[in-house]
């Protein structure tokens, strides 16, 4: 009985720090002809809160990316949970506390696209000092140099027809905030001079359960079993780059296991 004790206890503190220990992972990701002054920038890439629902502990992550000091936040979607409300105040705290640590961009993912009061998504997270960059091109610059961040909305391919003010973004690098990953020969698919060097997407929850040692997923939404693209650094033919999130919260199925909630730093070069 004791030793049933015992493995039961060891089993519940695993699944525990499983859930909740978060695993900051750096990224080098290298870009033709970025700009000097670009050279070491930093990312933060934030996907997949779920906030209020298997949130992680927001405050303790805020602390983390603190000590991170990025130089941009990028939020690629389900930062908010489909259950939870726009004026959630731990939703509006932890989107406030990321602008006061970098500048912050963001798109939309399903749980936020499928509600329907999804219009007031824009609003609501704007007021937050959060970017909004879904359809749309925002510059940001440091010193002389500029880099393009670019967004989708959830579930939409990548298109130069989509993209409000694509054209000014033809001369810098292209980072692009797109919720799934499972698109990303889409994301790959346009003309060198507009598609994007960079893609940032989450959604797979890395595919939830991970098989130790071949590092894959077990199942994703809208991949299915075994799951191509789950947590991690993937590279097209063409050059396109992508950034998956494992995300920080759990959705539909509340445990992980050997998937800790994922904090991707990515060091462009």
């Amino acid at each position: 009985m004791g030793m049933l004790t015992g493995a039961l206890a060891v089993i519940i503190v695993y699944v525990y720090f499983q859930n909740t220990w978060v695993q900051v992972e750096h990224i080098d990701v290298a870009i033709n002809n970025l700009p000097e002054e670009l050279k070491g920038l930093k990312i933060a890439h934030v996907s997949d809160v779920h906030i209020p629902l298997y949130a992680p502990d927001t405050g303790r992550f805020i602390k983390i990316l603190q000590r991170e000091k990025p130089d941009i936040i990028a939020l690629t979607g389900d930062i908010l949970d489909g259950s939870g409300r726009w004026d959630n105040p731990d939703f509006i705290k932890f989107c406030t506390d990321l602008t006061g640590i970098a500048v912050t961009y963001a798109v939309r993912g399903n749980h936020e696209a499928r509600r329907r009061d999804a219009g007031k998504w824009e609003e609501a997270i704007g007021k937050t000092g959060v970017l909004v960059v879904e359809n749309r091109v925002e510059v940001f610059r440091k010193v002389s140099s500029m880099i393009a961040i670019m967004g989708l909305g959830d579930g939409t391919g990548y298109s130069e027809d989509r993209l409000y003010g694509l054209e000014m973004a033809k001369d810098m690098p292209r980072i692009l905030l797109a919720h799934r990953p499972e698109l990303f020969d889409s994301y790959c698919s346009a003309s060198n001079e507009v598609r994007p060097d960079l893609v940032l997407s989450g959604h797979a929850h890395g595919g939830q359960f991970r098989i130790p040692f071949v590092n894959r997923g077990v199942v994703a939404p809208h991949q299915g079993f075994l799951p191509k693209y789950t947590s991690g650094l993937y590279a097209s033919e063409n050059g396109v780059q992508m950034v998956v999130s494992r995300g920080l919260g759990s959705s539909i199925i509340p445990v992980r296991m050997n998937n800790r909630p994922h904090l991707p730093i990515i060091h462009l070069r």
